[in-house]
Parts: C-alpha cells; structure tokens; sequence
C-alpha cells in the first residue's frame, strides 16, 4: 500500500528558494511512490526570549520596517522598492496554487510526515511562527514521521540551550524514524542532543535537478546580462556594489536583479519560480548570497560568485564542499573579478552531483518503503 505523505516545510515564505525546495521535495516523493502528497502547514508557536516577534508581534515589525523603507533617503526609489516586494509577493502566492496549497486547512491525515527541506529547525530567529515543536516532529496527524535535508541554519547548539529548548527538541527528534539534515552544524546538533548520527542529504532543488524544467525552459527577454540574486536590500555594501559595476563594466554586461531591487542595476524582474530558472540558465553570470541562488546557479551550469554572509558561511561552505566549489565564495582575498577568472568544470561538478542524487534517492526508497 503506498503512502499519503505530507510535507512539513516553508512553502509560504515569500522567496524562491523556499518555493521551489519545496516543489522540488513534492515531485522527488511522488517519484519515489508516494500515493499522493500534500503540504502541512506550521503550526505557530511561543516567541523564545530575544527572539519573539512571533503572531501579531511579527506583523507589527514587518509593518514598521514597510514604514522605514518608505520614510528613509530617496522617497521614489523607496516607493518603487516597496511596489517592486509587493508584486513579488503577489506572484509567489498566485504560484502557490501549482504547490496545490490550500487556504490553511486543517492539519492532513497522512501516513508519512517528511520535514524539511529548508531552515525548518532555526528557531533561534525571529519568525511569524515562532518556536513550535511541531516542526521537531511532534505531528500528531502522521502514523510516521522523518526529516530530509532539515537544517538548524544560523542557530547553534548554545542557542538552543540558552534559550532553554535543547531537551525538549532532542526529546521529540529522538521519536523520528530516520533524521537527515543537509549541513554539518545541523548534523552536529542533532548528534549532540539525540545520541543518533542523522545522514547528510542534499537540498531538494539539488536532488531533483530540475532537468526537464531548464531543459524547457525558453529564452528570455534579455541578452549579454549578469544576474545579481539577493534577498532584498542585502547587498548595499558600497565597495560591493562598485566591485560589481566595475565588474559588468569591464564585461560590457548588463545588471539584471531579482527578488530584491537595486538602482543601481539596469532592471528588475518578477519571473514566476518555474520561469527565474530560465533566467539563470541564459545568464552569463550570476552573483547571488544566498543559498538557493548558489544551488540554482549548480543546476543551470552557471559561473557564479556568492557573497557569503558570516552566518551563512558555514552552511555554504558545507553545500559547496562535495563538488570543490568553495573557492566561489567572495572573500577578502577572493574578489568577484579573481573568483570568475576560473571557470568551473561542470563535468566535475555534475559527476559529483549524480553520486549525491542517488544517495538521496535512495533514503527516499526507504522511508517510502510499505
């Protein structure tokens, strides 16, 4: 008998990464032999001491944040920012009907409840659903529940302990039946609270590949360009920014931004999750920080650069280690213009791809096993 199996994840967050992680993990299961999937929604929680902006309190400083982008320098370019994240956020949850998402329906009854991917287990932030132990897989809807590539993100072992929830996380982690996680902090914390060794899997979107999609995928409205992939407003750095003209200058390239909007880039666009692989795939470059926009550069075959963050250094660092990539990560002694002047070996990189895909193939065989 195959298995009704839904999805614990962050498929509401208004980013590309989380969407299409989470597409990308519903199509894996359903080749796999599940016999239907649906997503679970996250069930809010308590806001952690120093990191409760939780329920209403969330909104709240969502709403003052909207009011200093409008408040702050340059009114109209401000305005145009705003206008630019709302018809984002309007085209992400029109996408969510491809999801097969449900206007929060009560909790699924399913067989198999599968946590993850993403940063499901970062609580240590500040959230709209704060601390919950649902996402630790207290899901009483589901006869069985696991993890696959869930990630602690920026949160630490200490963190946990400070904030007083290390037990109780360890506690219902311990009542899984098979833990996998996708980086090495996540892998250690989990060791240290559970006494059990969870595998390492990769991301969704790099277990999937998305084939047949970027295979598909269609020309875009734009040549001779460098895609510049961000969250919003992240990279204002002035010496980053100018590293980056000089850097299209010196290309003769175009500076084309998406999910977050910069003026100081020729065009902003707003493609559909599906159609941004489109634009990866005819960039000539992509200059991303952050995880997913690494991830969809590999996919696409692309010459990328990452600016890495301090806290997303070491999950970058243990996603890029496998295919001997992280000499792709900006750094002070590795400029945007050093880092493209080695081009990647994708013959390398994808062999080392496939042997992961089929490690993660086969962790889902077995938790989808009768």
């Amino acid at each position: 008998m195959k298995k009704k199996v839904g999805i614990l994840s962050m498929q509401r967050v208004i980013n590309y990464g989380s969407y299409l992680q989470a597409y990308a993990l519903k199509q894996l299961l359903l080749k796999h032999g599940a016999e239907s999937v649906e997503f679970i929604d996250i069930i809010p929680g308590k806001g952690l001491p120093g990191y409760s902006a939780s329920g209403l309190a969330y909104y709240i400083s969502r709403f003052k944040a909207m009011m200093k982008v409008i408040l702050a320098g340059n009114a109209k370019a401000k305005k145009k920012t705003l206008d630019y994240r709302t018809r984002v956020a309007d085209m992400m949850k029109k996408a969510w009907g491809v999801l097969g998402l449900k206007d929060y329906p009560m909790a699924p009854q399913v067989d198999l409840a599968v946590i993850g991917s993403d940063e499901v287990f970062h609580c240590c932030q500040k959230t709209q659903w704060g601390y919950t132990p649902q996402l630790y897989g207290r899901i009483p809807n589901a006869k069985e529940v696991v993890s696959y590539a869930g990630s602690f993100g920026a949160t630490k072992l200490e963190m946990l302990k400070k904030a007083g929830v290390a037990d109780e996380i360890g506690e219902n982690l311990k009542c899984l039946k098979s833990i996998s996680v996708r980086d090495d902090n996540s892998k250690f914390i989990v060791e240290q609270l559970t006494g059990i060794t969870p595998l390492i899997n990769i991301d969704p979107v790099l277990a999937y590949g998305y084939k047949k999609e970027i295979d598909k995928a269609t020309e875009v409205d734009e040549k001779n360009y460098i895609l510049v992939y961000s969250y919003p407003d992240r990279i204002h750095d002035k010496r980053e920014v100018e590293a980056i003209r000089q850097f299209a200058n010196q290309k003769g390239k175009k500076l084309i931004c998406v999910m977050s909007r910069y003026d100081w880039c020729d065009r902003a666009i707003i493609p559909t999750p599906l159609e941004l692989l489109g634009w990866f795939k005819n960039a000539d470059y992509v200059i991303t920080e952050t995880f997913h926009g690494t991830i969809f550069s590999i996919i696409t075959n692309r010459q990328f650069a990452t600016i890495g963050r301090v806290t997303a250094i070491p999950k970058l660092t243990s996603m890029l280690r496998p295919y001997g990539l992280e000499t792709r990560l900006v750094a002070p002694e590795r400029s945007i213009e050093s880092i493209f002047m080695e081009e990647i070996d994708y013959d390398k990189v994808n062999s080392s791809l496939s042997n992961l895909q089929k490690e993660s193939e086969q962790y889902l065989d077995k938790i989808l096993e009768e």
